[in-house]
């Protein structure tokens, strides 16, 4: 065997070896914050916070459909991951979580899917500036949550 060929097989060997000590992490399953769904929905509950601003905020029929949506999760949750065998069914049903999140974002803190964080106040502070955001969320919002919390009865402890 000449030189020549006995470094390219220490290399190849040394290759080999490398590539034994990577495989694990190769093999390691993609989690579920950085899937395709997940990072689907990082880009269509923005513009359906957007469409659901233009709209005046959502409405008792978007949270019905949010309901709606929670209901037919448990029964084909499994067809957002592994498509459906039924043309389109996949796609209607990534618009109903979409839309479905989009509408919960506008509750008080948010909401939080597949490792993402949904906020409609945050959302629309980087289309219309923080403050305009503020005051939107919280006309359509009504009161934020630390004031509709009643306010503690006092300690009556001088009493006894």
């Amino acid at each position: 065997m000449s030189e020549r060929q006995a470094k390219r097989q220490r290399r190849a060997e040394r290759r080999a070896a490398e590539n034994q000590q990577t495989a694990p992490l190769v093999a390691k399953q993609p989690s579920v914050a950085s899937s395709h769904l997940a990072i689907a929905l990082s880009a269509a509950v923005p513009l359906r916070v957007l469409g659901l601003y233009e709209r005046q905020g959502p409405d008792e029929s978007d949270l019905e459909a949010t309901r709606h949506v929670e209901r037919q999760l448990t029964s084909q949750g499994d067809h957002l991951l592994f498509r459906s065998k039924v043309p389109g069914e996949t796609a209607k049903l990534f618009n109903q979580v979409a839309q479905g999140l989009a509408v919960l974002s506008f509750a008080p803190g948010g909401v939080s899917c597949f490792g993402h964080h949904f906020d409609a106040q945050e959302i629309l502070s980087g289309f219309f500036g923080t403050e305009a955001a503020r005051q939107y969320c919280h006309r359509i919002t009504g009161t934020p949550l630390a004031e509709q919390q009643e306010p503690s009865p006092p300690d009556n402890q001088d009493e006894h």
